[in-house]
């Protein structure tokens, strides 16, 4: 009995013990590292119905590119499109695939387009 007890108590403990070890793994695959921003651009952004919501995707989907170090959202109620900048490592990324990051999040609700040049910093 206490040899039944003792297999079935291993079991348990590993059968606990892999499923941590391999979402440990994979959040830490997630991580990306701290971003160098050398360059800055203006989009227009139509879709977006609050600043908190859809700026949260938004900033949520480009920084999950790891090229990202921050975005400014501009929401003004009244307007169709809205303004956000974005300070990136041109290096990582290029405004072209911001854009198509941009336009399939939220089940495409965004429609994005830059607006003026990029600004190197």
């Amino acid at each position: 009995m206490k040899y039944i007890f003792s297999i079935l108590l291993a079991l348990l403990l590993w059968s606990c013990e892999s499923p941590n070890a391999k979402n440990s793994t994979d959040q830490n695959a997630n991580v990306c590292t701290k971003v160098n921003a050398n360059t800055s651009q203006d989009f227009g952004v139509k879709g977006m119905v609050c600043k908190m919501g859809c700026g949260g995707s938004i900033r949520k989907a480009l920084k999950e590119t790891c090229a990202v170090d921050q975005v400014d959202v501009s929401y003004i109620d009244t307007l169709e499109e809205q303004a956000i900048v974005v300070y990136y490592d041109r290096n990582k990324i290029a405004p072209e695939q911001m854009i198509s990051v941009l336009n399939t999040i939220n089940e495409k609700q965004f429609e994005v387009r830059t607006l003026g040049k990029p600004q190197k910093l």
